[in-house]
């Protein structure tokens, strides 16, 4: 199977469309941000942002492995319940750009992320979350012998911590 690293430029501007749409469509009166920080999962250390209302959320990471380079990820979630420890599953796509000696390379991948929430205090949430990872498009610099994509799914395990801010009367904890 041979890279297709045309797919790359072409599904960003798809996946942040439609996050714009989910995101304008949402219920603004039960609406909740959260703010925080990632170890592990799509980087080493990310910055995370996360649009909630009800059930469903959109996320945002931004972060990196060896600040020679940047990863972004983009996760729909569906929360399952509504206790303080929640469980949830998700869809989304995890870009990575990174720089090397041979030139620069680029990633893209589905990710499906499994895992659980914990609301704590009134403002504060920890995560705990396995991610199944799939490549979709590689570009490698030098790729004159590239092999070929694997097609397994990749778990990588993800903590993460979040503050969250309420804007309606969903704010029970």
């Amino acid at each position: 199977m041979t890279p297709r690293p045309h797919l790359l430029p072409a599904a960003l501007p798809a996946l942040w469309l439609s996050c714009l749409l989910t995101v304008a469509t949402a219920a603004p009166l039960a609406a909740q941000y959260r703010f925080g920080v990632s170890l592990f999962g799509a980087s080493m250390a990310a910055l995370v942002g996360e649009y909630r209302w009800g059930n469903r959320g959109v996320e945002v990471q931004a972060g990196t492995w060896r600040f020679r380079d940047l990863s972004l990820s983009v996760t729909a979630k569906q929360y399952l319940g509504s206790r303080s420890l929640e469980p949830f599953v998700g869809v989304g796509l995890w870009g990575i750009v990174a720089r090397e000696d041979g030139g620069t390379g680029a990633g893209l991948v589905a990710r499906i992320p499994v895992g659980v929430g914990w609301d704590f205090g009134s403002r504060h949430n920890a995560a705990f979350t396995i991610h199944l990872n799939r490549a979709l498009a590689v570009r490698r610099p030098g790729a004159e012998q590239v092999p070929p994509l694997r097609t397994s799914l990749v778990p990588l395990p993800e903590f993460s911590y979040r503050w969250k801010q309420s804007n309606g009367p969903e704010e029970s904890n």
